[in-house]
């Protein structure tokens, strides 16, 4: 005996509609949500960027900081209020164009003059060498720098001043890191000179390494002194 089952038009037209009502509630559910997801995704991709750009500004300033302490750790009052400031916020400057830790500059003016800004280089006969400055750069050196970096040096009194001394005294370094493509290289050809390096390297002759050495635990000693984990 077979068994049939028969719909009125009316029980279509009423189950169709009801099928219809379910997948549009579906549709607008699904709609809803997508929207409220992307609203969040872009939510979490504005907070991430802000997260991102403190975390740069964050950065920013304890590199400030740093250059801030390290001043006063090697020059003390040395160096006048007004200066202090240009020169760090010109060191600041420089780390963030060069991509070049800025206790390394101040490591070089430790091993060169122990931030003496007056500081007059010698040979071991006593007669004078010509390094002028915290940096101990010779003035035709730091005339070609300071072209290049819109910085008129024109006398030994201008590398007496620290905010120039230093600024053609770490171009000049940064030209050495670029010319050799490492630091060992370049502080060593910053202390003999470009030439006599070149010199040795075409011999493959081994280069001093004490002045670079040197660097390195003034570098060490200021990163130590520079750390944050006292007060901050």
């Amino acid at each position: 005996m077979k068994s049939s089952v028969r719909l009125s038009s009316m029980s279509v037209s009423v189950l169709l509609i009801i099928g219809f009502a379910v997948l549009f509630t579906f549709a607008s559910e699904w709609y809803s949500n997508r929207v409220e997801l992307e609203k969040l995704a872009y939510r979490e991709r504005i907070l991430h960027n802000d997260m991102e750009h403190l975390e740069v500004v964050g950065k920013w300033t304890l590199d400030y900081v740093k250059i801030e302490k390290a001043l006063t750790y090697l020059l003390g009052d040395r160096l006048s209020e007004v200066s202090s400031r240009i020169l760090t916020e010109q060191l600041w400057q420089i780390s963030q164009s060069y991509s070049l830790d800025p206790l390394i500059i101040l490591a070089v003016v430790a091993q060169e003059s122990r931030g003496n800004p007056l500081a007059r280089g010698r040979f071991q006969s006593g007669r004078f060498s010509g390094a002028l400055g915290l940096m101990q750069i010779k003035l035709e050196t730091a005339t070609k720098m300071g072209r290049r970096f819109g910085v008129i040096v024109e006398s030994e009194e201008d590398l007496m001043r620290p905010e120039v001394n230093v600024v053609v005294g770490a171009a000049y370094l940064i030209r050495l890191i670029g010319k050799y493509g490492n630091l060992r290289e370049a502080l060593v050809a910053y202390n003999l000179g470009h030439s006599a390096v070149d010199k040795l390297l075409e011999k493959s002759a081994p280069l001093p390494t004490s002045y670079y050495e040197g660097v390195v635990a003034k570098y060490k000693d200021l990163v130590a002194h520079c750390s944050f984990r006292e007060g901050f």
